[in-house]
């Protein structure tokens, strides 16, 4: 009722009404700077819990010990993604790495005493420890099987090794990076000796039923099937291809790629250093028969 007179006598008087219009205007944008404000403070409170979570893993660390350096060390978290930020601070070892020195210690008893190829290794955490130990890379526009300053050069689609010429191969982070990994799965066990392992770490994405090619080689050029993605390289230009994402039916299918059986270990234990995600190592056996 009240509004309903203002308007009436706004309406006789136009200065009035200029007064009164300004102030219902005026009211609007002090409603508007109110939210603004409820909106600001609700993001700052989101900020301020986000800053404090984050800083809560980065002061997070623990006591353990580290299968890659064999000694008590401290582990610590450097951010959120713990896969590659959950550091050994004596060998700056990552989880993966820890894990698949684990299996080895586990699982293979002695294995620093066997015939080991390890393909595309990123640091010597192995090799360090290894008597019988050799590493290849692959250049692509080099001679398979040549020695180009000192480092092997292999294609694991086409190795160059005699069969049965290792006790374990291993690979770390490489199959997601292969054009034909049915190859490159099939060469291992050929260059295993019987009762031989391939020893290994690879992305399997979670809730993908079906792994599937991202990239693939035709007539030499490459055809991306997905927006490109790269990884880390330990030569060339730094940059790895990603041509593959492998999903549920992955060990069925390196199993079938290869004529091996293979287990998959799954740990974790920060007291080893071991926790994050993508960690899982497998281990692929070719038969003594």
């Amino acid at each position: 009722m009240r509004k309903h007179i203002l308007q009436k006598i706004a309406s006789k008087i136009p200065p009035f009404g200029r007064f009164i219009s300004e102030r219902d205007q005026m009211r609007e944008a002090i409603d508007q700077l109110s939210r603004e404000r409820c909106r600001l403070l609700e993001e700052v409170s989101s900020i301020t819990s986000e800053n404090l979570r984050l800083q809560q893993l980065l002061d997070e660390k623990n006591i353990g010990y580290c299968h890659c350096c064999r000694q008590q060390t401290t582990f610590v978290i450097t951010g959120n993604w713990l896969r590659d930020q959950y550091l050994c601070t004596n060998c700056l070892s990552i989880p993966r790495q820890r894990h698949i020195q684990y299996i080895l210690d586990t699982h293979f008893r002695g294995w620093d005493s066997l015939q080991i190829h390890e393909s595309s290794p990123s640091n010597d955490l192995i090799a360090r420890h290894c008597r019988h130990y050799s590493f290849s890379q692959y250049f692509e526009s080099e001679e398979e099987g040549a020695t180009i300053d000192g480092i092997r050069n292999e294609n694991l689609e086409s190795l160059t090794f005699p069969d049965d010429s290792f006790d374990l191969f291993i690979t770390q982070d490489v199959f997601e990076h292969i054009f034909f990994p049915h190859l490159a799965a099939k060469e291992i066990m050929r260059v295993l000796k019987p009762g031989g392992a391939h020893v290994f770490t690879v992305p399997k994405e979670k809730h993908l039923p079906g792994s599937r090619p991202r990239a693939r080689l035709v007539d030499s050029e490459i055809e991306y099937l997905d927006d490109p993605v790269y990884h880390g390289n330990p030569v060339g230009d730094g940059k790895a291809l990603v041509t593959w994402e492998y999903g549920d039916d992955f060990e069925a299918l390196i199993g079938r790629w290869s004529g091996g059986i293979t287990t998959t270990y799954v740990t974790r234990d920060r007291s080893l250093g071991i926790d994050g995600e993508y960690i899982e190592v497998f281990v692929t056996k070719k038969p003594r028969h």
